[in-house]
């Protein structure tokens, strides 16, 4: 009888998980300040206009360094940013645990936007390097659920902990955990093929260059676009849905962050699945299927969140956002993956670079909006808003099918 052929997980796929559990953190220690505006409502005196800043300030720090990220991403080697950006964000969300006031925990949120973004250039370059285009969605897919379990861990977690001991203590517990995760971290990066790695850009002026040479891709500024309207429109759910369940129903801090965490990462997980596997299967029949799948989602997206601001009750506040988190999906799993579908390999990371400049800086003030919203106009206005913009971004996204796609298809194929 012959041998029967290896189940063994490749190399390619055993990276995504050590980066799934990576980028689990990176979005635990990141959302796990939001579920505890009240606790910092009622310990330190934080007014509405300083929680808005602690998402608002990250997101901006975050975008802000994120060219500068992706350049290093393209000419250092990938894996040790990757594992000394673990190591530098989780000690960051440890001092967090120990925040006296507003302007510590406003500090601490900007070193931890620097800090967390030499981490997803360089993910993302790994894994487009490790992946060709017809898995390439699928990979980027899987590992986009470790995106909404993080949400959910950072704002249950720390729900839970702040009734039931306090409210630091969730900063220390992932803090630490992501210390001692670079050690098995760094071990794996030691055996991973040498074409993993990639070949990037060799000095400072050509990268300079290449970056900006990418300004000069249409269809690049199309992702750019549709990044940014879902990126507002997510960090708009995830820093407010917490506070304006609790406002709305009458929720305690624990049943609220449940609430605000489960139930939009549920739809996600489907929509990163279902998302990544049809745009990969798509893929070979037609190169645009990636904006295809995207265009789809903003029509989807845009009644969802609305209806999670004006939902009547709280059971059709949840399916509004089970929608709105499957729709979102779509495009998390597809995003990435359509700008490398446009861009030369040899500049991804600096392409994520530019996806979190302009997509970061810009959905930075859905935080820092909601907070104004919240004692003006009510943060449901706020997701009216979002749900136009969806809408809009749709047609954007289709002028970019019809238009540019063909030709900065080509090349990137053939640069």
């Amino acid at each position: 009888m012959g041998a029967r052929p290896s189940r063994r997980l490749g190399p390619e796929w055993i990276l995504v998980g050590f980066l799934w559990f990576c980028y689990m953190l990176n979005h635990a220690d990141r959302q796990v300040v939001y579920t505890l505006f009240p606790a910092l409502q009622k310990d330190l005196g934080f007014s509405n206009a300083a929680l808005g800043l602690t998402g608002a300030l990250f997101l901006w720090v975050y975008g802000l360094v994120s060219p500068l990220a992706g350049a290093l991403g393209d000419r250092w080697p990938k894996t040790k940013l990757v594992v000394s950006s673990l190591v530098i964000w989780s000690a960051f969300t440890i001092l967090t645990g120990f925040t006296p006031g507003v302007l510590y925990l406003l500090t601490c949120r900007a070193l931890l936007g620097v800090s967390e973004s030499v981490f997803m250039p360089a993910a993302y370059g790994l894994m487009a390097n490790a992946h060709p285009p017809e898995s390439r969605s699928k990979a980027i897919a899987i590992f986009g659920t470790s995106q909404l379990l993080g949400v959910a861990l950072g704002g249950s977690l720390s729900g839970y902990v702040a009734q039931q001991f306090n409210w630091r203590v969730s900063f220390w517990l992932l803090g630490i955990t992501g210390v001692l995760f670079a050690i098995p971290l760094a071990l794996f990066f030691r055996a991973i093929p040498a074409s993993f790695h990639g070949t990037g850009v060799s000095g400072a002026s050509a990268a300079f260059r290449g970056f900006l040479s990418l300004f000069r891709i249409p269809s690049l500024g199309v992702v750019t676009f549709f990044v940014s309207i879902a990126t507002f429109g997510l960090y708009l759910v995830y820093t407010w849905l917490p506070t304006f369940l609790y406002d709305k129903f009458s929720l305690d801090l624990a049943h609220a962050g449940l609430e605000a965490s489960v139930y939009p990462q549920i739809g996600s997980a489907l929509g990163l699945l279902v998302g990544g596997m049809a745009a990969d299967a798509f893929y070979g029949r037609n190169h645009a299927a990636r904006f295809w799948v995207i265009l789809t989602a903003c029509l989807g997206a845009a009644p969802c969140i609305f209806l999670i601001g004006h939902s009547p009750t709280l059971e059709a506040t949840r399916f509004a956002s089970l929608g709105f988190g499957f729709f979102s999906g779509f495009i998390v799993a597809n995003q990435a993956a359509a700008a490398f579908d446009v861009v030369p390999p040899s500049l991804r990371a600096s392409t994520v670079g530019v996806l979190n400049l302009l997509g970061a800086t810009i959905s930075g003030f859905a935080p820092f909006l909601g907070g104004l919203a919240r004692q003006t106009v009510g943060v449901g206005s706020l997701m009216t808003l979002a749900a136009v913009l969806y809408a809009l971004t749709a047609f954007v996204v289709l002028y970019g099918i019809l238009v540019p796609f063909a030709r900065d298809h080509k090349l990137a194929l053939d640069p």
